[in-house]
């Protein structure tokens, strides 16, 4: 059965399942966002505490998402959620940080100094001074960690399916199994078009919460 054969007779369970995809992106990523940003931004105040945040991450990093996903199974069993959205959820938290810490050290370390300085003097705190200078300059630098954080999600939740989460990995899993281009087809395109899509979405995202001066800078 061809690609568009398959499509047409089976929009109804392409629809499901790319609601189920979106459901474990949507539920992973600000978690990720929530956890990784203030991450970030605490480690930011020390290179050395930074280096060694980046290094475990980035250690996480390197576990292959299969044995990821099958560690998160074993894990939560006992708590008889090793099955299903929550373990592919944590999976996708666990792979998603790197590049949102990263991201996020880089962009406050990349703050002028005499900005804050400037504030300080004239009398803003700390926490003013991270959320009207510091946060608005570093957005550009934040949302593209968040991006590939995303487009990446996007790839590895295909493999949720094999722990029970559903999603687009299904035709591609069940067209292996029963060895149908047009299952395998479907799942690689509509997971492709996923990805290129979430980035364009973050990107329309970023440039409406990008502060308008910083626009006109960039601009230059």
């Amino acid at each position: 059965m061809g690609f568009f054969e398959y499509l047409f007779e089976n929009y109804d369970l392409v629809i499901v399942e790319l609601l189920n995809h979106l459901k474990i992106i949507a539920i992973a990523l600000p978690i990720a966002i929530g956890v990784g940003v203030p991450i970030g931004i605490f480690v930011s105040r020390n290179k050395r505490l930074a280096g060694i945040t980046l290094y475990l991450a980035s250690v996480l990093m390197t576990v292959p998402s299969l044995a990821l996903f099958g560690i998160m199974v074993v894990l939560l069993a006992p708590l008889k959620a090793g099955i299903g959205v929550i373990p592919a959820v944590i999976a996708l938290v666990i792979y998603s940080l790197l590049p949102v810490i990263r991201n996020t050290v880089v962009a406050v370390g990349s703050v002028d100094r005499r900005m804050i300085e400037a504030a300080r003097g004239m009398g803003m705190t700390n926490r003013q001074i991270l959320f009207r200078i510091s946060l608005p300059l570093t957005i550009p630098t934040i949302m593209a960690g968040v991006r590939n954080a995303a487009v990446m999600g996007v790839s590895v939740a295909t493999i949720a399916y094999l722990i029970g989460a559903r999603g687009l990995g299904y035709f591609i899993f069940a067209g292996l199994g029963r060895s149908r281009f047009g299952m395998i087809m479907l799942g690689a395109i509509m997971v492709s078009a996923l990805g290129i899509g979430m980035n364009y979405g973050l990107l329309w995202l970023e440039e409406a919460i990008t502060p308008k001066g910083l626009k006109i800078e960039r601009g230059k």
